[in-house]
């Protein structure tokens, strides 16, 4: 402050000297402050939103860790209470600071923000709101995440095809998913991540037939290009539809050297009351298969297989149930 007082004395000086001398008007004319009250609010809406995006970034990130971790009660919470406030973000519902200007937080507003983001390639934010975009639950929002799933970045389309498994919505061209799916250049982990995605978007979809279609696709003539976290899903896919006439070609995954391979068509065999195959699964129970978790993914096949009975591990008992009355169809 010491080093600023000559500075301040020498303009007082000229100040003094004109004070006689005809009135100055310093105020703004009213154009020049509407247009800067206008720039102020422009840029605390941009901050404002710049916060919301890392928001989105770090609660979605939150969230697929939980959902990797999907069946511990704990993850499962964790992941309910993250889409609550993921869609409170996207939607703009987010409770409001102390304070804030209620216009700032007008409900609706992220969504068109990010919509237009999400349509935009050159924003270095696209990917963050076509995920984002998923948890807003608005069918409407399916073309615009859509554009990005074909897009030349794999990056983007990861995020895009992320967007449209949590959206889950009818609208959903499958197309560009499968494409994904069957692209041997695209990473492994998006590939695997795409047929989760088509996995969730099946009950809801329009067009089911199709994706039953891809899954036998993937399970025959693609079989032997498919990474093995896709080879799951598609077993899981296939249980899912239910026909036991996809039973012939979900069995022969039950020998396959991946554990979760096994544990997912074990499962998917029985959702499908695939009775003709419980010699297979009853392999599966025996000593000879060294993975727990495998033994006991096809006990619970053959419980459902055998009307929600549980034999445990005895074989013996589990023969006598399929023998008896003709149920074993050989």
């Amino acid at each position: 402050m010491i080093r600023l007082l000559p500075l301040l004395t020498a303009l007082a000086v000229p100040f003094t000297a004109c004070s006689t001398g005809p009135e100055i008007r310093t105020e703004a004319a009213p154009e020049v402050a509407v247009k800067e009250r206008q720039r102020i609010s422009n840029d605390q809406s941009r901050r404002r939103f710049e916060q919301v995006l890392i928001k989105l970034d770090q609660a979605m990130d939150s969230y697929t860790i939980a959902l990797s971790n999907q069946g511990d009660p704990r993850a499962d919470k964790q992941a309910r209470k993250l889409e609550k406030y993921l869609q409170d973000l996207v939607l703009g519902n987010e409770a409001m600071p102390a304070g804030a200007d209620r216009a700032a937080y007008e409900v609706g507003e992220n969504l068109r923000l990010l919509r237009g983001i999400a349509a935009d390639s050159t924003e270095p934010q696209q990917g963050v709101a076509l995920a984002a975009l998923g948890f807003s639950g608005r069918n409407e929002v399916a073309d615009v995440i859509m554009q990005g799933a074909m897009s030349d970045d794999p990056d983007i389309i990861d995020k895009a095809v992320f967007g449209l498994a949590i959206l889950r919505s009818p609208k959903t061209v499958t197309g560009p998913i499968v494409a994904v799916i069957e692209d041997p250049r695209h990473p492994e982990d998006g590939r695997v991540q795409a047929a989760w995605a088509l996995y969730r978007i099946q009950t809801a979809s329009a067009e089911p037939v199709a994706i039953v279609d891809c899954w036998r696709r993937l399970l025959t003539s693609e079989k032997d290009r498919m990474p093995p976290g896709v080879l799951v899903t598609a077993a899981r896919g296939l249980g899912l539809a239910g026909d036991a006439a996809n039973a012939a070609l979900v069995a022969p995954l039950l020998k396959h050297p991946v554990p979760r391979i096994r544990m997912a068509s074990a499962l998917a065999l029985g959702r499908m009351n695939a009775q003709e195959h419980w010699r297979e699964l009853l392999a599966l129970i025996e000593p000879a298969e060294s993975v727990q978790n495998v033994r006991l993914h096809a006990r619970k096949a053959l419980a459902a297989l055998a009307g929600n009975k549980d034999y445990g591990y005895d074989l013996a008992a589990w023969r006598k149930v399929f023998d008896r009355g003709g149920q074993d169809q050989r």
